[in-house]
């Protein structure tokens, strides 16, 4: 049986087993949110073109809130096989300034807002 890290090598994407989602396995790097809307517009993946860029919750659903850091802060959860520890874009303004939209910090487990002129990576979903 292949481990999580070779599995995604070697699919285009994965399937959440707790929510059914399919996320693109490997990010195609980093982009403002505008380019990254586009980006997900255009996505054709593993014979499918409805992907998008997640919500603020989709993304954080990758984090394991039942078990913390000494900090408090959330790991990400076993089967996800995407490990890397980098900011990724939501497609969720942020609602005090719309010049902003929400990224989740894997690197922490921060949420957080920034401009949406600034770079950060993307992992788009379906589902």
């Amino acid at each position: 049986m292949l481990s999580s890290a070779t599995a995604i090598q070697n699919f285009l994407v994965w399937q959440d087993p707790q929510t059914g989602w399919e996320w693109q396995a490997a990010s195609p790097g980093e982009m403002s949110w505008h380019q990254a809307l586009e980006y997900a517009e255009t996505l054709a993946l593993d014979g499918k073109s409805d992907w998008r860029l997640p919500t603020l919750a989709e993304l954080e659903s990758l984090l394991d809130r039942t078990r913390g850091r000494s900090d408090g802060r959330p790991f990400m959860r076993e089967e996800v096989p995407f490990r890397d520890l980098l900011s990724y874009w939501s497609c969720t303004t942020f609602a005090d300034n719309t010049q902003c939209a929400w990224i989740v910090m894997f690197d922490g487990a921060y949420l957080l807002s920034y401009p949406k002129n600034n770079f950060y990576a993307v992992r788009c979903i379906r589902g």
